[in-house]
């Protein structure tokens, strides 16, 4: 069943490219994408026309917000859209309750409401993030316009969730029904296609080949992490969706940690105090594709390989860095095809397998920056609709807080602006010929559908090109608003422009807000994502930093491709190529001081290195940064050898935290340049 829909739209898709042969240059899946949208149109039209809700054109406007080309988008945007607009109808009714007869009071009331959704919208990502910016503009589109009369609110509110819950219901039924594409296995192919590039980088690494500079692994991080916005879909489509969900994430972690290990194993190229046969002992180990183990059991194979050529042999601190990154590289390579099996189904799910982590950095900076262009902008929009006293510039003023709203998460929001001012205007153009040109020729629900058609195909088209999706929003959400579609529909022209002025005023202001003030500056950004590593190694040089692990490793690697993004806003100078190889630097030092910390914890369990592991964490705290390779070299004499005669819990103990007591030597000795550079490190003074 699922597949028929699918069908007979690659047979239209047939037919279409025989008559216009450029059809192939429009996007993938376009043409199911707009029958999808059509059809939950139609479908929600219908039945508010059918139940005479107060607002019809409410449904319309649903449907287009919520068209998304994948089934789990659509599903993922329909709950936040009616989760956020619960909670902004109930502080509607509350602010109106307050304030009903203080306009002044209310309206800062509202802007600081829209200010505050602004602000957690833009520290939100995906979904979640539209959920709280909708909790902020529906107070605009519900209080706002019934600053004149109050009593109505209650009415309001409930006619708009009415509205909104038929528009979600369509959209709901119709991409269950319609077999549209899948989130889930979008993820599951990101992750398959880059399973190859972190396989290369596994083998670069273990034959000292890998020296790509730290912009490539950034940018492979960066497509790593941009996977979490299709899992954030992929869990409303799948059965046993968080524990599959979970599989997705160990894939991608375990992929960071590929990366990771990689940049230090490959790296120790030209180091002569590592025996060959050590190096061939890892490469033999990683040859053996049937090996299945955690980063221990891989540790005690090498060390087994090894012994074998070289009995009794105690590795020295550089070959116990080999052994122990190569071992976490082979365990997390293992770990990325189980986490992908989990996801696919193949494989059944552990049950006490905890829930992976993935952890982002949020950038207060830029929320700070959303949350005052909103307040600020409102205002300004608010003493424009007072100042002017036209009786129906309250829609101006909604119509340019929602705007607003949504730009506060846009990166770009001067083009989010350009969108409005072009979308709103087309809309109003195909708005007055549908209803003083089509429409006239009928007026039955087969009729408004078919007459739907062109406008949906196009705002579809428009939101699926990057270039021009912020237009194609504009278009298609407005459309119906515009229209003013209603259960009496009027053909009055007098009433269309009185009504539409005020979405071209909205449109005008919301450009004039997003475009001239606070525009965004991506040297800025970078600055801000720039000093929140510093600030998070400064944290971890005084031993009070993030932990190792799953969500400590996602944040690091998303700092560094945030401001990889930022950088590639930026004229390209090696100027910028330097300070993304220095931040990296920086960072990978926060990553191995909180390993060395972590193996440093772990070896306190045991009688034997207690001693040791309780000085290594002494150590680890920079107090004068000229004694600090002094500390560590303390710290590392003081381990004792993984003997042959030990316990091989021991032995494996000791080699972690001599490797990372060893990486932490390194990765201080490569960062301490950029960190007297930046002014990070006093040598005299110390921090």
């Amino acid at each position: 069943m699922p597949d028929l829909p699918a069908g007979n739209a690659r047979s239209a898709h047939a037919v279409a490219r025989a008559f216009l042969p450029w059809i192939d240059r429009l996007p993938p899946g376009w043409m199911g994408f707009s029958l999808r949208t059509w059809c939950s149109l139609v479908l929600g039209l219908a039945t508010a026309f059918w139940v005479q809700i107060d607002n019809p054109l409410l449904v319309g406007v649903t449907v287009m917000i919520l068209a998304q080309p994948l089934r789990g988008q659509a599903l993922s945007k329909a709950f936040y859209r009616l989760l956020g607009t619960v909670v902004g109808m109930g502080v509607s009714i509350v602010l109106v309750a307050v304030w009903n007869e203080q306009r002044g009071p209310f309206l800062g009331g509202v802007a600081l409401w829209l200010a505050a959704c602004a602000f957690v919208g833009s520290l939100e990502r995906d979904f979640r993030s539209y959920g709280a910016l909708l909790s902020g503009y529906t107070v605009a589109l519900v209080a706002v316009n019934c600053i004149d009369t109050p009593q109505n609110v209650f009415n309001v509110a409930v006619s708009r969730a009415s509205a909104i819950s038929i528009g979600v219901f369509a959209v709901a039924v119709v991409n269950i029904l319609s077999g549209s594409p899948e989130a889930w296995r979008g993820l599951a192919d990101g992750l398959e296609k880059l399973t190859q590039p972190i396989s290369a980088t596994a083998r670069a690494a273990l034959l000292h080949l890998y020296d790509r500079g730290a912009q490539a692994d950034v940018k492979l991080g960066s497509r790593i992490l941009a996977l979490t916005t299709r899992l954030s879909y992929a869990r409303t489509e799948l059965e046993r969706g968080g524990a599959r969900a979970n599989g997705a994430r160990l894939a991608m972690v375990s992929m960071l940690n590929v990366l990771d290990c990689a940049r230090g194993l490959g790296r120790q190229a030209g180091r002569t105090n590592i025996d060959p046969v050590i190096d061939d002992a890892i490469a033999r180990t990683a040859r053996q594709r049937e090996l299945r183990g955690d980063q221990v059991a891989f540790t005690v194979h090498i060390l087994n390989t090894i012994r074998a050529d070289l009995p009794g042999h105690v590795p020295n601190a550089d070959e116990a860095f080999a052994i122990e990154r190569a071992a976490r590289m082979l365990a997390a390579r293992i770990n990325s095809h189980v986490g992908q099996a989990m996801l696919a189904g193949t494989k059944k799910v552990d049950a006490h397998c905890g829930t992976i982590p993935i952890a982002t950095q949020p950038n207060y900076g830029l929320a700070l920056i959303g949350a005052l262009r909103v307040l600020i902008g409102f205002s300004f929009a608010a003493g424009v609709c007072v100042i002017t006293g036209l009786p129906g510039a309250t829609v101006a003023l909604a119509q340019t807080a929602l705007t607003l709203t949504l730009a506060a998460t846009n990166v770009d929001t001067a083009r989010f602006g350009m969108g409005a001012v072009i979308g709103i205007p087309c809309s109003v153009l195909a708005a007055a010929v549908l209803n003083f040109i089509v429409l006239l020729h009928g007026a039955d629900m087969p009729f408004l559908a078919l007459s739907l058609l062109p406008q949906t195909f196009i705002a579809c088209l428009l939101l699926m090109r990057p270039a021009t999706a912020a237009i194609g929003f504009n278009y298609g959400v407005f459309f119906f608003a515009i229209l003013g579609l209603d259960n009496h529909q009027s053909y009055n022209p007098t009433e269309f422009l009185n009504r539409n002025i005020f979405y071209l005023l909205a449109a005008l202001l919301a450009f004039i807000i997003l475009v001239l003030l606070f525009p965004p500056s991506p040297r800025r950004q970078r600055f801000w994502m720039a000093a929140t590593i510093v600030r998070a190694l400064e944290r971890q040089m005084k031993g009070h930093g993030e932990v190792q692990g799953p969500a400590h490793l996602t944040r690091s690697f998303d700092r560094l491709a945030q401001m990889q993004f930022w950088t590639e806003r930026l004229p390209a100078t090696g100027s910028s190529r330097n300070q993304i190889e220095s931040f990296t630097a920086l960072a990978e030092l926060d990553m191995a001081l909180a390993r060395a910390r972590a193996y440093a914890r772990q070896a306190r369990d045991i009688a034997a290195l207690r001693p040791a592991a309780e000085m290594a964490e002494r150590e680890l705290v920079v107090h004068a940064p000229m004694a600090m390779n002094e500390q560590i070299h303390r710290a590392l004499d003081a381990v004792p050898a993984p003997a042959v005669d030990q316990p091989l819990p021991t032995q494996v103990a000791a080699i972690n935290l001599l490797a990372g007591l060893n990486a932490a030597l390194r990765a201080w000795q490569v960062a301490l340049p950029r960190l007297r550079h930046y002014g990070i490190v006093n040598m005299k003074k110390g921090l």
